[in-house]
């Protein structure tokens, strides 16, 4: 008898258990659907707050446009950026950046290269590279199989671990510049604040140039006469030709007409930036948008680190 009732409590204790493990799993299964359910509502907000911050950022290039005089500059209301708001569950921010400020690789993808070539060839000199890394980008955008004299086609990169191709096409993103044979993550970190990925024919806006980008337009520009352009991040010049007059003052070679062709005062490309907080989580998205002829429109979008 005793032993009857010694099975007895085995199989109720372990129906207990049994009992509490299942209250459990649907305890936790149940979390997790709330906690699922919560991350898209918040990804949801986030996605909605993204696109009104997209819309302001609209109304911002129009106003700037009707105000000001055909150029574009850091002193222009697109640059200065909006400061955080509070909204329900967090708060966000918003910032501009022009993508005519920097020297665009997609450039080097052109038949007639030349004045790109120059001027990124100078960059890589100012930052302490090897200015021959200019062929392996080259060979990364131009259509063909044929590597420059220093350049890297596919043998280059088949021969690696993991093994890849060539792209043979422009960058859709400076990121890739990762993946180009001599580019280790130094040199990267080096001259990404100083490249984009743009359509080939975007012009360089000298108004919004870093100093070591306008120290790439012509050979034998000095630290000194690249800070007297950039005047602190406040250049606003008015024309092209400013620029070309202000060049041959300093002494310095003349800009071939190809040269100035390729420089402008205005900009096309803006990236906006929403930076979103929501339950203390960072929510970031970037659009790109392309301003030409007074109409804008949204090119490219992306979340995370554009």
């Amino acid at each position: 008898m005793k032993r009857h009732r010694g099975v007895a409590l085995i199989i109720a204790l372990l129906l207990v258990a049994l009992g509490t493990l299942v209250i459990a799993a649907l305890m936790e299964q149940n979390q997790l659907a709330v906690a699922r359910t919560r991350n898209l509502l918040r990804e949801q907000q986030a996605y909605a707050y993204a696109r009104g911050m997209e819309a302001y950022a609209f109304e911002v290039l129009r106003r700037d446009q009707a105000d000001g005089a055909g150029t574009d500059s850091n002193t222009d209301l697109w640059a200065s950026p909006m400061p955080p708001i509070d909204v329900p569950g967090g708060r966000l921010a918003g910032r501009m950046r022009d993508l005519n400020g920097c020297l665009n690789l997609n450039g080097l993808a052109l038949a007639n290269n030349a004045v790109e070539r120059g001027r990124i060839e100078r960059l890589l000199r100012l930052l302490k590279l090897n200015p021959e890394l200019v062929e392996a980008i080259i060979d990364w955008v131009d259509a063909d199989n044929t590597p420059e004299a220093r350049g890297a086609e596919d043998l280059s990169y088949l021969l690696l671990d993991p093994p890849y191709r060539a792209a043979n096409r422009p960058f859709r993103h400076v990121s890739e510049l990762r993946l180009v044979r001599g580019f280790d993550e130094d040199a990267f970190r080096s001259i990404e604040p100083h490249v984009c990925a743009a359509p080939s024919n975007t012009l360089l806006n000298v108004n919004t140039a870093s100093e070591l980008v306008l120290r790439s337009l012509v050979e034998g520009m000095s630290e000194a006469t690249a800070r007297r352009l950039y005047n602190s991040g406040r250049a606003r010049y008015r024309s092209a030709d400013e620029v070309k007059v202000l060049l041959e003052q300093e002494g310095l070679i003349p800009m071939t007409p190809l040269e100035a062709n390729k420089i402008s005062v205005a900009s096309s490309l803006f990236l906006a930036e929403s930076m979103i907080e929501l339950n203390d989580i960072p929510l970031n998205y970037f659009s790109v948008i392309e301003r030409r002829s007074g109409s804008l429109r949204v090119i490219a979008r992306s979340r995370g680190v554009f």
